[in-house]
């Protein structure tokens, strides 16, 4: 029974140490795997530390100039280039103003760009055309005539180093063109009369043009550009309009005047003409017509004496009745005589 029993807790003993034993080792198992695994995590937690790192110190490395865009590169401060259109084709001629600009590269295109970190600086400016509205000016025109007139201009960035330098903002370059176009249009307008600045627009485009050359001559050391210059509103002073629409009325009838007089003269030109067409053409008609009757008459002539000489005595009765028929009718009285001879058919010989 003893000997029963110590074989029994023997077998226990056994069997607990031998489940320890697995426990122990499934525990390190699981041990080294977790580990393992944390290990391959922290590689790659790792790696994507890296990897943001990367990406997000590559962006100081580089920069992207859109279409819409032109930019300024510096670098310590200095202006080492401009980035601009590729169809930009001022930008030379402006950046031959400044001397100082001398060694700065122009370069025409657009897209990604490298730089150096901290030192290079970058500003950017937008190449799309910028509009300008002026407030309400009044003017004079040649003949004497205040209108008060509002006017626009499309306008660009061609050289932004120059932009900068000198205007620095839009909306100091607005406050800008608001002194320079005004004197430009006022001068020219200056020289034209009321008539020909309210309905003549092809003079009117022709002046503006001029002063759109004159202007950009002006402003070209701004590194800017202006496209186009139009007046889009013109109204009258309350104190002229009275006196402008009598004078518009006296111009008007006038020109009415005139155009009747012009019809009038044509009318009269082109009836006259036509009276004298008609006229030789009914004296060629009536010519031709003699003539060809003459030749007719001449011809039957000639076929009467062929055809009567051949029988005189036919001529002769044929001619008799044809002057009955002529001289006699209804009405006719005749005295018969023998000795008549031109009643000598009546009388039976």
């Amino acid at each position: 029974m003893s000997l029963f029993f110590r074989n029994n807790k023997n077998n226990n003993d056994s069997s607990f140490n031998e489940m320890k034993d697995n426990i122990s080792n499934n525990i390190k198992e699981n041990t080294k795997r977790v580990t393992g695994d944390f290990r391959k995590f922290s590689k790659f937690f790792i790696f994507i530390m890296i990897l943001i790192i990367l990406l997000s110190t590559a962006k100081s490395f580089v920069f992207i100039v859109r279409e819409d865009e032109v930019a300024v590169v510096r670098e310590f401060g200095k202006i080492t280039k401009i980035i601009v259109d590729k169809d930009n084709i001022v930008a030379e001629e402006q950046h031959k103003l400044k001397p100082e600009l001398k060694n700065v590269k122009i370069i025409y295109d657009k897209g990604l760009f490298f730089k150096i970190p901290f030192i290079t600086k970058i500003r950017k400016e937008t190449s799309k055309l910028l509009t300008y509205v002026s407030q309400s000016e009044e003017i004079n025109t040649k003949d004497k005539i205040k209108y008060d007139i509002s006017m626009f201009a499309q306008w660009e960035i061609t050289h932004p180093a120059l932009f900068q330098m000198t205007l620095k903002s839009v909306n100091n370059a607005s406050s800008f063109l608001d002194e320079q176009i005004y004197p430009v249009v006022i001068q020219r307008i200056n020289q034209l009369n009321s008539t020909a600045f309210l309905t003549d627009k092809e003079i009117l485009y022709s002046t503006l043009d001029e002063g759109l050359k004159q202007l950009n001559e002006k402003v070209a050391e701004n590194g800017i550009v202006v496209k186009d210059i139009e007046i889009y509103r013109t109204l009258l002073p309350s104190a002229n309009i009275e006196s402008t629409y009598r004078k518009m009325v006296a111009e008007r009838e006038a020109i009415a005047q005139q155009m009747r007089s012009e019809g009038q003269e044509l009318y009269q030109k082109t009836v006259a003409e036509t009276d004298k067409e008609v006229a030789q053409i009914i004296a060629k008609s009536i010519e031709e017509s003699e003539k060809i009757r003459g030749e007719a008459d001449a011809e039957a002539l000639e076929i009467y004496a062929n055809g009567f000489s051949r029988d005189p005595e036919f001529y002769e009765f044929w001619k008799t009745l044809d002057s009955y028929e002529k001289t006699i009718d209804e009405d006719t009285v005749i005295f018969m005589d023998k000795n008549n001879k031109f009643l000598k058919y009546f009388s039976g010989e």
